[in-house]
């Protein structure tokens, strides 16, 4: 089931991906915002929250997990985020760190099927009445640095 108009935000470097998630996202009826880079996908969550994040893991400057730490420590701790990412060989620390942070990891692909579970997830998230997100988050700016490792989308 989806929900007509809800906004999600695809932060996701690679742009036949993100053109994929955005595609199939809006035929769901979904309200898709898009960000190729962190600093961009701050920008969006500051100018107006979207009910969930769909962030990938690997990015240009501050990584997914900078960006995830940097909600966390802000006024969006409770925004709802899936990490994805095409890099089976995450280490298991920073699978654990950001399962810490209140985000699960998702490898690529996501096939139609499984970005709608994800994303139904992450809305059920959203809706829990435990949850304080506001209408309009403050973030810090996360950390620039280059991504070290291996990228893969």
């Amino acid at each position: 089931m989806t929900e007509p108009g809800v906004s999600i935000l695809v932060i996701e470097d690679d742009a036949v991906a993100l053109r994929l998630f955005q595609e199939i996202l809006a035929a769901q009826g979904y309200d898709v915002r898009v960000a190729a880079d962190a600093e961009s996908g701050l920008r969006e969550i500051a100018r107006a929250a979207p009910a969930a994040v769909l962030l990938d893991l690997r990015l240009p400057l501050a990584d997914g997990v900078a960006l995830l730490r940097a909600l966390r420590a802000g006024k969006c701790a409770d925004l709802p985020v899936a990490i994805m990412t095409g890099d089976y060989l995450v280490d298991d620390r920073v699978v654990r760190d950001i399962e810490a942070l209140g985000a699960r990891v998702h490898f690529k692909p996501l096939f139609e099927d499984d970005l709608r579970q994800v994303v139904s997830g992450l809305l059920r998230r959203a809706r829990d009445p435990d949850q304080n997100q506001t209408d309009r988050c403050e973030v810090r700016a996360a950390a620039s640095r280059p991504n070290p490792g291996r990228h893969l989308s």
